[in-house]
């Protein structure tokens, strides 16, 4: 019991801390998680070694003893994160993306909605291949300085990134299908046919709020749809202007065609899994600040110039090693998921799917995901199946609080989006629950009619 507490108070002080701006993200990840990890140790018997043993299992890699499996820890993506960063802002600066922001800006017409639309549409087909990093790495490096010289809302652009990334997740390659799968033992081609329904549900959801978001913006920024049939040359050309002249002596377009190559060939390898993501993007990075800027002064000084963009989101995600690790190790995540099991009494029986759905929201946010499958939904399906309730609508259940993953502490990508995007990172958690809290309800309402969630 003391465990459990010890867990929600380490949680709500982080929330709070984060909420109040009184410690950076990184300051909370690190030092929150830290205080609670010396008093765990001095409670139990556990020691000083064993606290750092933790953060060093989910920071680098944790061997399953019995398995001998492999499990990597933040570093992986915490470097994909740095050196793509570093990548993606050379890029901006010679000018690869501003083909692609004028495209937009003469078909968009300076039309927020068109541009809404887009991001949306995009971010779909991007996440088609299941990495979140990935998908958030192409869509702000595509739409981030479109959104900047339209000056368009970029909480906007952060939720309708993230949005489908939550839906898209669940397709089978995707890593909570198959963490659902293998822990409540229901293949995963029958848990994705299952999840189906809701997620084509919830994309449309998406989409409308694309639209509404859209027609905010017109308002907000006051634009109407005569302004495009009217918009004067001279306006496109200024919005074009502010592309066109950003940084003009770090432009490159003489090697347009090799920058645009380099990096079509990167995302290519990185999407086929030839590599790692980190070891592509820095060999693209030695590359591509070599044939741009050859002289090593130049080189110098645009590693330096980018260094405290990709510094804040891979040392945020280094962070989340010490949040997960103490929470994991400690036994706090194994005392939250026997919490939670207890939470939902046996009286309830066959009505135990919603509440069970409901219960899995905050647990699936703030617990690594493999602490909740196997650990929360492995015990809780046993018992709904003792109440008639069969495997796959245990696991379409337990699968209904992704609709709140993407706010996770634990996602390290999410820093390069808020830092991107210059967003708090609890006022980024805040709005996309604000927004897209109908989610939850859409995969409740399609689940019950097609009788994959016995209400």
């Amino acid at each position: 019991m003391v465990i459990i507490l010890l867990a929600l108070l380490m949680i709500g002080l982080f929330i709070y801390l984060l909420a109040k701006n009184k410690l950076s993200i990184l300051g909370a990840l690190v030092l929150v998680p830290l205080l609670f990890g010396v008093i765990i140790v001095l409670i139990t018997k556990a020691n000083f070694a064993d606290m750092f043993s933790w953060i060093t299992d989910a920071l680098f890699f944790e061997v399953n003893k019995k398995t001998g499996e492999i499990s990597l820890g933040v570093i992986s993506p915490g470097l994909l994160i740095l050196f793509a960063v570093m990548y993606f802002d050379i890029m901006l600066n010679v000018g690869l993306f501003d083909p692609l922001c004028q495209f937009f800006i003469r078909k968009a017409k300076g039309d927020p909605l068109k541009v809404t639309m887009a991001t949306v549409l995009t971010a779909t087909v991007v996440t088609m291949n299941g990495d979140t990093t990935t998908t958030i790495i192409i869509c702000t490096a595509a739409f981030l300085e479109l959104y900047r010289s339209m000056k368009m809302k970029m909480i906007d652009l952060a939720i309708l990134i993230v949005a489908p990334i939550g839906i898209f997740n669940q397709l089978p390659w995707g890593g909570p299908t198959i963490s659902a799968s293998a822990a409540l033992g229901v293949p995963v081609n029958v848990l994705f046919k299952s999840l189906l329904p809701g997620m084509l549900a919830a994309e449309v959801f998406t989409i409308g709020l694309a639209y509404y978001f859209g027609l905010k913006e017109r308002k907000r920024l006051c634009w109407c749809v005569e302004d495009s049939k009217n918009l004067d040359s001279q306006i496109i050309e200024k919005m074009l202007d502010s592309v066109r002249k950003k940084d003009p002596e770090l432009k490159r377009p003489q090697y347009y065609w090799f920058n645009l190559i380099l990096t079509l060939a990167i995302l290519y390898l990185l999407i086929a899994g030839v590599a790692h993501g980190a070891i592509l993007f820095m060999i693209g990075t030695a590359a591509a600040l070599t044939v741009n800027y050859h002289k090593t002064s130049l080189i110098t000084g645009r590693i330096e110039a980018i260094a405290g963009d990709a510094l804040g989101p891979a040392l945020a995600s280094f962070g989340a090693a010490v949040f997960s690790g103490i929470l994991t190790g400690s036994g706090m995540a194994s005392g939250l998921a026997s919490g939670i099991t207890m939470l939902i009494p046996h009286s309830l029986g066959a009505h135990m799917a919603p509440l069970y759905a409901l219960i899995s929201a905050p647990a699936i946010v703030y617990l690594p995901q493999d602490a909740f499958y196997f650990g929360i939904a492995k015990v809780i399906s046993k018992v709904m199946i003792g109440f008639g309730i069969s495997p796959v609508q245990a696991a379409v259940a337990s699968m209904i609080g992704q609709s709140f993953r993407l706010i996770s502490p634990v996602i390290p990508a999410l820093y390069m989006l808020t830092e991107s995007t210059k967003l708090n990172f609890i006022e980024f958690q805040k709005n996309y629950v604000k927004y897209c809290w109908p989610i939850f309800f859409i995969y409740v309402i399609v689940y019950a009619l097609v009788g994959l969630l016995p209400i």
